[in-house]
């Protein structure tokens, strides 16, 4: 399971769930969407079957949302993102005929996550695995900037790309090197749930294959 979740790389870039599509992977896409509060539903989808649940981002007109429930099949409980995800619910704008899509940038998470398991000497059958993690704000925080690396550098390497995306393609390789040097994380290495050691991960470079 990855440190991190689309609504923590949300927090980090506003725009990324509508700025590179090509590079997400699309759960839901509808037009018949109502919002009525902090509820949206739809008679058309199927939020269970997509594999939508808490923590996903769901755009409403564009508008980047996270997902703060499932409450059924065809209806989600929905803020606009909040400074932490205890925070109070921050409604969206109500309407109907609303255009929903549900991404994710899981996939690029789940590849940083796994880079960092192994830097940290935490991964295969000898290691400690995920579970020994106790700086999880830290993680999570690496996997967002590495996930983001990721993305925009794709972006970046396709013909056409944007000022923008190639500037946030050098942006977020710089502040992704920058906190692995930066970061340690605390390991838990006799299962008390208490921190061990402190890891570092040096300088690391992400290459698409």
């Amino acid at each position: 399971m990855n440190f991190s979740e689309d609504r923590d790389l949300l927090a980090y870039e506003p725009e990324v769930f509508s700025e590179v599509p090509f590079a997400a992977q699309e759960r839901v896409s509808i037009a018949d969407g109502v919002v009525t509060g902090s509820v949206l539903s739809s008679v058309s989808a199927d939020f269970v079957a997509a594999g939508v649940s808490a923590g996903c981002v769901v755009l409403l007109d564009r508008v980047a949302h996270e997902v703060v429930e499932v409450l059924d099949g065809q209806s989600l409980r929905v803020s606009r993102l909040r400074v932490r995800a205890s925070d109070a619910l921050v409604s969206a704008a109500e309407g109907e005929g609303v255009a929903v899509r549900v991404r994710t940038f899981a996939a690029q998470a789940s590849l940083v996550h796994d880079l960092l398991l192994r830097l940290l000497g935490l991964e295969g059958e000898d290691g400690l695995g995920e579970g020994s993690v106790v700086s999880l704000g830290a993680v999570c925080r690496l996997e967002c900037l590495g996930a983001l690396e990721l993305i925009y550098s794709a972006a970046a390497s396709v013909g056409g790309a944007n000022e923008s995306v190639l500037a946030k393609s050098a942006l977020y390789r710089g502040r992704f090197r920058r906190a692995c040097r930066e970061t340690t994380v605390g390991v838990d290495v006799d299962g008390d749930g208490l921190a061990d050691e402190r890891r570092g991960l040096g300088l690391v470079s992400l290459v698409r294959a």
